[in-house]
């Protein structure tokens, strides 16, 4: 091509039809904006290789290819958004499911306990209650807290163990 003032022209004729055309294969106007002067850059940056009478066709060739490797990109990456979204629903629900199964599984298990130990362990553990807490509230020793809940966690060991081997878990 000759100079600057025929890239101009050029540019100024034809980017509203390029525009236009990269809409045909990509529903976004600033993403065909923004291939079709990524295209003319890159006409510009091999300028002298060009010849005015192709430049059109070239274009439209550029233009054409980045908007098919766009949409691929964007093919693939809502591929890979739906599969993560599947994947992260089946952790979901299987996490879920296999919490709600353990949960019923120590409920069970704490039912063999005395309601003595179950209180000392539910203050602890559920309700964050520290061992000096309790036994104030008991009027006992930290240690008979503290054997209680040993003897209890044993208990519950125990149970969760022989359910745990029998269901495969």
């Amino acid at each position: 091509m000759k100079d600057r003032t025929t890239f101009d022209r050029m540019f100024n004729e034809w980017y509203a039809q390029f525009v236009y055309f990269a809409y045909y294969f990509i529903s976004d106007v600033e993403v065909c904006k923004d291939i079709v002067s990524d295209a003319f850059e890159y006409l510009w940056r091999n300028y002298d290789k060009i010849e005015e009478a192709t430049a059109k066709t070239y274009l439209y060739t550029i233009i054409r290819t980045r908007c098919i490797d766009y949409l691929r990109k964007q093919n693939i990456h809502e591929e890979y958004v739906e599969f993560a979204s599947r994947l992260t629903n089946k952790i979901i629900e299987s996490g879920s499911q296999q919490t709600d199964t353990r949960i019923s599984q120590i409920r069970k298990a704490m039912e063999k306990l005395t309601p003595y130990n179950c209180h000392i362990l539910e203050a602890c553990y559920i309700h964050n209650k520290k061992y000096k807490e309790v036994a104030e509230e008991l009027n006992v020793s930290v240690a008979a807290i503290h054997k209680n809940i040993v003897k209890a966690l044993r208990i519950l060991r125990e149970e969760l163990g022989r359910k745990g081997n029998r269901d495969g878990l």
